[in-house]
């Protein structure tokens, strides 16, 4: 049925808007988590406790049709900020804190909600076709 194919798209841009509102609150809710100094360093500090890495969400697209969501680490993973009262800041009163910007993260859940009501109102609407056929049929 030529419905399905259209279906299958939305359904997967269902489940990457919800992959990109996921990585987003997780980068919000872990932005004063103490985060690596490089991409290759250490998943933990000395002290085992694990170190948190920003995600980047993007879209590409499938070839059978619809979208695929790809997270990836910010670049850079981290940024210095001044916190002397910090336990983790060092001798200068530095910290790496993960590279988490609230406005990119506002506006990525944002978008990301648009996506979501999209294919939706798509699924929404291969359900009445469905059964409007169904009723013609039966």
């Amino acid at each position: 049925m030529a419905a399905i194919p259209g279906l299958n798209a939305a359904v997967s841009g269902l489940q990457a808007a919800k992959t990109r509102v996921n990585v987003a609150a997780d980068n919000v809710a872990n932005a004063r988590s103490v985060a690596p100094a490089k991409a290759d360093g250490p998943a933990t500090d000395e002290a085992g406790r694990p170190l948190f890495r920003a995600g980047r969400t993007t879209l590409q697209a499938q070839e059978a049709g619809g979208v695929r969501a790809v997270v990836e680490p910010v670049q850079p993973t981290s940024v210095q900020r001044y916190q002397p009262d910090a336990a983790d800041a060092n001798a200068q009163g530095l910290v790496n804190r993960p590279n988490v910007s609230y406005v990119r993260e506002t506006a990525v859940q944002i978008g990301a909600q648009a996506q979501f009501a999209a294919n939706m109102a798509t699924v929404e609407a291969s359900d009445e076709m469905t059964e409007r056929l169904l009723d013609v049929t039966g």
